[in-house]
């Protein structure tokens, strides 16, 4: 049918960009996909003015609980949180999660007791009593995804709750508010680092250059790394302004011998453009991976 449409060619191209408008808009918004076997137990959708974002450990003040680092975040969210299977470990269902957001930077992570009181995280923050858990059984990310005119916030927070049902809850925020997140922590790099591969938040270049200063945080958390992490962590150097692709790889090569010059001891190369671009700024950008991996 799409074929014989084709012999009209305006509505032929209309239909083209309309559809690859939806295929579009699937793939910015898609929610992670749910764990295998999981069963969603509850699924909405509405406009929020204040949502509660934590980007930190927490800390208690006269009976108080909050986080160090939140944000009142207005947008659209959708929500699910599905029952996951019996026996499921907690890193296991971790994994299969983190493993979707490779891509993303991540703005926050904790684990476990670092996380601090799941009370906390399922009453105060999500609303949801049933997410209790005991404070080891628990994990938490956000991870953010900057588009144009948006950004997209994607929040996990796991709860193994002991012998009863796990759950994980996932939200999805999507704003067009200026995020005032400001320059990138070294928890941020600390928390994209704990997986085997991914990109890397806090590379500030301006053209072929590395500004080292501004890229002072990444710098010195790679530098803190152990020696034997220091051994198994390759870094990889994209570029993503130019006409050709000898372009993109040029600038990559000039940009990892700069990073390199500044790491003595870490592999650095240059890729250009051959993996898509983490941000829709395509700015240059710094994949990792470990090997053998974490």
């Amino acid at each position: 049918m799409l074929r014989s449409m084709c012999a009209f060619p305006v509505l032929c191209n209309s239909l083209c960009i309309a559809l690859l408008g939806v295929c579009l808009s699937a793939t910015v918004h898609a929610a992670p996909a749910p764990f295998p076997d999981s069963q969603l137990i509850e699924e909405s959708e509405q406009t929020v003015q204040r949502y509660r974002l934590v980007l930190s450990e927490l800390k208690r003040q006269r009976a108080d609980t909050f986080g160090e680092r939140e944000l009142r975040v207005a947008g659209d969210l959708s929500r699910q949180i599905y029952d996951l299977p019996n026996g499921v470990s907690l890193e296991e269902a971790r994994q299969y999660f983190r493993l979707q957001s490779l891509n993303k930077r991540t703005l926050y992570e904790c684990i476990g007791i670092d996380c601090g009181s799941s009370n906390f995280w399922a009453n105060d923050v999500f609303g949801v009593s049933s997410l209790v858990s005991r404070d080891k059984d628990q994990a938490y990310f956000v991870t953010l995804e900057p588009y144009a005119d948006t950004h997209r916030l994607i929040m996990v927070y796991l709860s193994m709750r002991g012998g009863r049902q796990p759950k994980v809850l996932i939200d999805q925020l999507v704003t067009a508010s200026p995020l005032r997140i400001g320059l990138v922590t070294e928890d941020e790099v600390v928390a994209s680092l704990s997986v085997t591969s991914g990109w890397l938040p806090g590379f500030v270049t301006e053209g072929t250059d590395l500004k080292v200063e501004d890229s002072g945080i990444l710098l010195g958390a790679l530098r803190g790394l152990s020696v034997g992490a220091q051994a198994r962590l390759n870094l990889i150097v994209h570029c993503y302004d130019g006409a050709h692709m000898g372009d993109t790889l040029a600038c990559s090569e000039v940009l990892a011998k700069q990073l390199e010059s500044q790491l003595p001891g870490v592999a650095v190369r240059a890729h250009g453009a051959l993996t898509p671009s983490p941000t829709a700024d395509r700015k240059p950008a710094v994949r990792f991976t470990f090997w053998p991996g974490r």
